[in-house]
């Protein structure tokens, strides 16, 4: 059976429209809720969601101040009683048979941990409309960068693929996450690479990461998240993006860079990383906006055509 673990602070409004969907996944025998110092009625909502699911065990732990959500996944992994994990934000459902499906292909050999693809809702739709807008990418070229080490959520493709890094709904085992712990280094500004840590940590082991296309995580809407790491301010979604980018190829970079066959120096790498965090956070929201108006004119030009 499989042990779900969600970090979580201050989501009480989040977790109320996404937790029940935790609760109805196949394989899953207990969820362990680790409040990272927060103060809202979290356990309130929980309680009500759990009383009319009886048969998954729910437990709510607490770290009386902030440790972040890497030692939140550590203390979730410390207090679980099975084998498997799966992990899941405070702010996104998972698709009916998310955690069955990744279990099947976990069985694979090699293979370390297995994910679903992340879908973002746009403000005013359903999860259903965000899967099928979704569909099997939303933007062309590559899913992974390896200069930058990032992997590409929105890009194109089918089936499974097997690389680096993935999102963070992952399902793994308890003796890797034990020998492999999160790092709590991760835990001021926006945590970046926080996820990342334990899944490149795998990756220069020799382990595989699976994405796959076959289920799904879908992400609130931007209306619905008031609070969270990638909330903060513009300047400081750089500065801890490019710190921590620093940090993580620091442990890291040597190996992997020699396990995906990348010569370029380290110091090449983190410039341009630093780059990418700039234009990411100051260019391309514009460009996006700009471009998904686009697309929303021609769909509603498209309807008015087919009308007449």
């Amino acid at each position: 059976m499989i042990t779900l673990i969600v970090p979580t602070r201050d989501r009480a409004h989040t977790l109320r429209r996404v937790a029940p969907s935790y609760f109805v996944q196949n394989g899953i025998s207990e969820i362990i809720f680790v409040i990272d110092g927060g103060t809202d009625d979290t356990p309130l909502v929980l309680e009500r969601i759990a009383a009319s699911r009886p048969a998954v065990r729910m437990l709510i732990l607490r770290h009386e101040r902030r440790l972040g959500a890497a030692q939140a996944r550590n203390t979730g992994v410390a207090a679980s009683t099975n084998e498997l994990i799966l992990f899941c934000d405070d702010d996104e459902y998972l698709e009916a048979g998310y955690a069955k499906t990744c279990l099947q292909k976990l069985q694979t050999p090699g293979v370390g941990a297995v994910s679903g693809r992340r879908v973002y809702m746009e403000n005013g739709e359903t999860p259903l409309a965000a899967l099928r807008r979704f569909g099997h990418g939303l933007r062309p070229g590559k899913p992974f960068r390896p200069l930058i080490c990032e992997y590409v959520n929105g890009a194109c493709f089918t089936g499974d693929l097997r690389l680096p890094l993935t999102n963070a709904v992952i399902l793994t085992h308890k003796s890797l996450l034990q020998r492999f712990p999160y790092d709590p280094h991760y835990a001021r500004g926006n945590g970046y690479r926080e996820e990342s840590d334990f899944q490149m940590n795998l990756y220069i082991h020799g382990y595989d990461l699976i994405t796959s296309n076959d289920c799904h995580s879908i992400h609130l809407p931007p209306a619905q998240v008031r609070t969270g790491g990638q909330r903060t301010q513009t300047l400081r979604r750089i500065y801890w993006s490019i710190y921590y980018t620093h940090y993580f190829f620091g442990k890291y970079y040597a190996v992997y860079s020699a396990r995906v066959g990348l010569w370029a120096p380290r110091w090449l790498a983190e410039a341009a990383f630093a780059a990418f965090a700039v234009y990411r956070e100051t260019l391309r929201p514009p460009l996006y906006a700009l471009v998904k108006w686009a697309l929303r004119q021609r769909r509603r030009w498209g309807e008015r055509t087919l009308s007449t």
